[in-house]
């Protein structure tokens, strides 16, 4: 396959757009590559805030509980003491 002058005139300068072309393309995917890597990155660290702030949460929650049953105890007209006699 031969080219002629005529040909190698625009076939050469096309060679040169298709070269910035897939430099472009390969730039493209480079950047969504990273920006996918920042983005999984950022979900990660949210993740791991939340379980630490869910188990804070679950903690002060017991905590609550563990004092509201030492209050719940006294009730306003039950008896403290059992009469086993009568």
């Amino acid at each position: 396959m031969s080219l002629k002058l005529v040909e190698l005139q625009v076939a050469l300068p096309r060679m040169n757009e298709i070269g910035k072309i897939q430099e472009q393309l390969q730039q493209q995917s480079g950047l969504a590559q990273a920006q996918l890597a920042a983005a999984m990155q950022k979900r990660q660290e949210r993740a791991k805030r939340q379980v630490t702030s869910k188990q804070t949460t679950q903690s002060a929650r017991w905590e609550k509980e563990k004092h509201g049953i030492q209050h719940k105890q006294v009730h306003p007209y039950k008896g403290k003491n059992i009469d086993l006699m009568g």
